[in-house]
Order: C-alpha cells, then sequence, then structure tokens
C-alpha cells in the first residue's frame, strides 16, 4: 500500500512538473508571437508606440511576484493583437494641426502620460517622452506653441528626491526572471534623465519642473551606481551586483555625463571607467546576430548595435586605444552588410527594424539612418574624426590621357577589392563634399551595400509616400528634418559596372572625368582623373 502511494505522489510530481513546462513553452511562445504581431500591426500603421513599455511593465510584475497579474495580461495584451480588438488605426492625416490633435487625443486624462494605465505606474515616462518629443515638431510646423490637454501628472508621485530614490532601485533592482528577459525595467530609471540631457522635452518646454535638489539626486545616483569593472550601468541583484551588461541603456546614460566632443559636463560628477566601457561595449556588439524569425531578440540586438556605435563613436572615440579602434570599425564594417543584406526593403528604397522583411518602417528606417550619420556616411569632417584625413586614405592613381576611354583603363579602379562603389564628377570635387556634382554612380563588384548617392533619394522619396507618421521610437517628422539636411540628389546608377559608352559620353561632354572609388563606409579610397 505504502509502495503504491509514493507511486501516486511521484506521478503527480510528474504532472505538476510537465504541467508548469508546457505552460512556460506556452508563455514563450505568446510572447514571440507578440512581437510578431508587433511587427506586422506596425507595417499596417496600427498605434504601437506603446507596445515594447507594455512588455516591460509585465516584466516588473512578474520580478514583485504578481504572476497572475501578468500572465493575465500577457493573455489580454496577445488577444488584443491577434484580434484587433480596441487597437487604434493610424489615419491619413490632412495636415499638421490634424496630426497634432490625434496625437494629443492618446493623452491619458487621470495620469497625463501616454500609457495605458492598466500597466505599472513605472511604465508611463518612456512612451510619454517619445510621443511629446512628436508632438513639440508637430506643433513648431503647425507654427503654434504645444499645450497638453492634461497636466503630467503622473511626475507627481516622484518629485521628491527621496520618492525619486526609492523609484530608482525599484525599477533597478530586478529578480531572475526580468534579468533573463532582452530588456529591463532598467529602462525606466534610464528614462527620468531625459530630464537632465537633452533628450526629452519636458523640463525645455516646463511642462513639467523638478527641484534642483531633485536633479542633483537623480544624477549622484546614476553616478554612484556605475559599474566599475565593467564601466556600465544597469539593472542589479538586491546583493547590488550588476546583472547584465546593458548596452542600450549605458550608451543612452552616458551623454547625461559627457558631451559629444568627449568632454565632461559637470565638474562634480566626471565620466568615469571609459577604457572599461569602450572594451565592454566591444564584447557586447562581437554577440552574433539572432535568428531572424527570433523577434524579440532580434529588436533587441538591433538596438544594442545602433546605440553602441553611437556611444563608441560619439562619445568615447577621443580617448579610445587605437586597437580598441581597430576592432570597433570591424565590426561597424561587419553591421553596415547586415543592415543591407538583412534590413533593407529593394522595392520600397527604404529600411525595415526586423531582419527579411518585406515593408519598410519608420523605426527601421530612422535608426539605420541615424547609425549611418554617426559613422560619417554623410560628412567628411565626421569621417576624418573616426576614420583619418582623406589625404591620407585617397590612393591618388594620376591623370590618363585618353581619347575613349576602354574596359582596360577603367579596370585601374575597377579592380580594387577594397572599393564598392565608384562616383563620377564632370570636375574635381572638394574633398569637404564628395556628394556634390556627382554625374553617375556605378558598382564595380557585386555588393548588397549601396553608395549613399543610391539609397538617400529613395529613402526621402519613401518618405513621402509613406502614411506611416509614429513608430515605437522614432517619428516620420524626425526623419524627415534628419534627411533634409542632406543635399544628395538622385544620379543615374549603373548596378553591374559602368559601360565604357556611358563613361566616354560623359568625357566626350566635359572632357575631364573624375572617379572617385569608396568602400562600405563611404570612405574615399582611390581616386583617378580621365582627360581627353
Amino acid at each position: 500500500m505504502k509502495h503504491k502511494k509514493i507511486i501516486y505522489l511521484i506521478s503527480i510530481l510528474l504532472v505538476v512538473v510537465i504541467s508548469i513546462f508546457l505552460y512556460a513553452v506556452h508563455i514563450k511562445t505568446q510572447i514571440k508571437d507578440l512581437f510578431r504581431m508587433n511587427k506586422e500591426l506596425q507595417e499596417e500603421n496600427y498605434y504601437m508606440a506603446d507596445f515594447e513599455f507594455k512588455m516591460m511593465g509585465l516584466a516588473y510584475w512578474l520580478d514583485h511576484g504578481q504572476y497572475y497579474k501578468a500572465l493575465s495580461q500577457l493573455g489580454r495584451l496577445h488577444k488584443q493583437l491577434e484580434a484587433r480588438e480596441g487597437l487604434i488605426k493610424v489615419p491619413e492625416f490632412t495636415g499638421k494641426q490634424d496630426e497634432l490633435e490625434f496625437y494629443l487625443n492618446l493623452q491619458n486624462p487621470n495620469t497625463g502620460a501616454f500609457m495605458d494605465d492598466s500597466y505599472p505606474y513605472c511604465t508611463y515616462n518612456e512612451p510619454t517622452e517619445n510621443i511629446l518629443a512628436h508632438l513639440d515638431m508637430l506643433s513648431q510646423e503647425a507654427g503654434k506653441p504645444l499645450r497638453l490637454k492634461y497636466p503630467l501628472r503622473y511626475l507627481d508621485e516622484i518629485n521628491d528626491p527621496e520618492e525619486l530614490k526609492t523609484f530608482l532601485e525599484d525599477v533597478s533592482n530586478v529578480g531572475w526572471i526580468a534579468a533573463r528577459l532582452p530588456q529591463t525595467t532598467f529602462v525606466f530609471a534610464r528614462s527620468l534623465l531625459s530630464y537632465c540631457n537633452g533628450e526629452g522635452v519636458i523640463g525645455e518646454l516646463n511642462l513639467y519642473n523638478f527641484s534642483p535638489e531633485w536633479k542633483k539626486t537623480l544624477l549622484q545616483w546614476f553616478y554612484i551606481n556605475q559599474d566599475p569593472h565593467t564601466g556600465f550601468w544597469g539593472p542589479k541583484s538586491s546583493s547590488g551586483q550588476i546583472l547584465k551588461k546593458d548596452l542600450n541603456n549605458t550608451a543612452s546614460i552616458i551623454k547625461t555625463f559627457i558631451d559629444k566632443n568627449g568632454n565632461d559636463i559637470y565638474e562634480a560628477f566626471p565620466l568615469r571607467y571609459k577604457r572599461e566601457m569602450f572594451r565592454t561595449a566591444l564584447e557586447v556588439m562581437a554577440q552574433p546576430m539572432p535568428a531572424a524569425d527570433d523577434f524579440d531578440e532580434c529588436h533587441e540586438w538591433a538596438l544594442k548595435m545602433g546605440k553602441g556605435t553611437t556611444m563608441l563613436t560619439r562619445y568615447l572615440w577621443k580617448d579610445a586605444l587605437k586597437e580598441d579602434k581597430a576592432q570597433a570599425k570591424a565590426l561597424i564594417e561587419s553591421y553596415v552588410k547586415i543592415i543591407f543584406e538583412k534590413y533593407y526593403v529593394g522595392d520600397e528604397g527604404a529600411f525595415s527594424y526586423y531582419p527579411d522583411s518585406e515593408q519598410a518602417t519608420l523605426d527601421g528606417t530612422g535608426s539605420k539612418i541615424s547609425y549611418f550619420i554617426n559613422i560619417g556616411f554623410f560628412s567628411a569632417e565626421k569621417q576624418k574624426e573616426l576614420w583619418g584625413s582623406p589625404d591620407k586614405n585617397i590612393n591618388d592613381l594620376g591623370v590618363y590621357n585618353v581619347s575613349t576611354l576602354t574596359e582596360d583603363a577603367l579596370a585601374l579602379i575597377n579592380n580594387n577589392p577594397e572599393i564598392n562603389s565608384l562616383r563620377f564628377y564632370d570636375i574635381v570635387p572638394a574633398l569637404n563634399d564628395l556628394t556634390a556634382g556627382v554625374c553617375a554612380v556605378s558598382y564595380p563588384q557585386k555588393t548588397v551595400v549601396l553608395d549613399v548617392m543610391d539609397f538617400t533619394p529613395k529613402i526621402k522619396a519613401w518618405l513621402n509616400l509613406t502614411s506611416q507618421s509614429m513608430g515605437n521610437w522614432v517619428s516620420k517628422e524626425e526623419i524627415l528634418q534628419s534627411m533634409n539636411t542632406l543635399e544628395i540628389e538622385a544620379v543615374p546608377v549603373y548596378e553591374k559596372g559602368i559601360f565604357p559608352e556611358a563613361v566616354n559620353e560623359f568625357l566626350q561632354k566635359q572632357d575631364e572625368l573624375v572617379v572617385y572609388g569608396f568602400d562600405i563606409l563611404q570612405i574615399p579610397r582611390c581616386k583617378i582623373i580621365f582627360e581627353k
């Protein structure tokens, strides 16, 4: 009898264990489904700017032992996205005022946040900052000051320095569940720094005012909580041990303490552990790309690569060691190839946020353009700062007098394995603006990486046609502002190498043809001049 009871108890235990395992698999599948549906809904122009913050809110509840609440809400969110119930589809706007009213109406009257108040309080600020930045640009375009419908009441809960410290500790101390997720609630601690570092508009527009003591408390908390071994900030255990190398949040926090020229902003809080930070970033960025269908991991990986590169090239480059810079350059070159291979949607002429997608998005296009700006794609000055002077980078192949150009003559520059694209000019261009005066572009070898003269006009055309207005982090207005500073016009593009007949046509018209060869980072590497 006793033997049967033992078998019975073991059987029950096995059933429980298997049930828990199957439920965990079910939850993991639901999470993957949610990221997949988020991607699809963005492409269908639904408003999804609060999606990832809802996901982190669920992680917050899990970490605080509110399992039933978190898993029930997870199920409701999955059902809502699957059935498209209660979702807001962004309409076609008739003008800036129309768009302004649409986004103003998304504000929660109870909290003043642009966030569903059925999710934890900690989730409110980040999506609110994103929408406020978009509203600020729209109001400027409409020529009127930004006036919210409701005050930002949610900030009242942390406007005392002691309340602030309690909040920061709460969202920064995470348990074993949240520590295994791609992103943790630590982002909500970092989010508050936008009040100090120029990322947000709340302070700038006097939408809410904190005391000088509050600001000092915020800066001091982050200064104390930088990890000396990695140089990073990130979520920590209850014992104070940093739990993950959080590159995404570190890349945002650093701009609070150091400017784009690598100089300290606050005398009382000089940036520490720069070398450790650079090397930890290289270690994180060297991790391989996840599988294309692993949407949550791909989402996090793309953020790491973009924000990590920004941190290195904008803030830490000046003091970095030569060997560390060389390693960073190799990682950047590899990622540029991946961007064009996996994220460029050729039929639309813009970029997706998730790999192998058939539709371009604002988040995908905005993040990639920002990345290209940070590595010097569009700026000779930035290229010089990162990769050296063009005088040293360019191999001058000399001047050739020819009556007719042949393939043998073009081979001098076509056969250089370092060259990704060629730009043809009718006069010798200024080295500080190699996008001016271009009359054609060609690719001497098969490549996935496009020349800036090729893809920039296509992105401008896509932005003018797309009905998308707001992504998870970036708005159409923000991208347009960046693109409008680029004076790049469409030119003929020869994808399979330029034909001698076309080159001769240019030469006959101008008597001189100048050719520059560029590598995949758009750095000029060689130059040749043909004269009749």
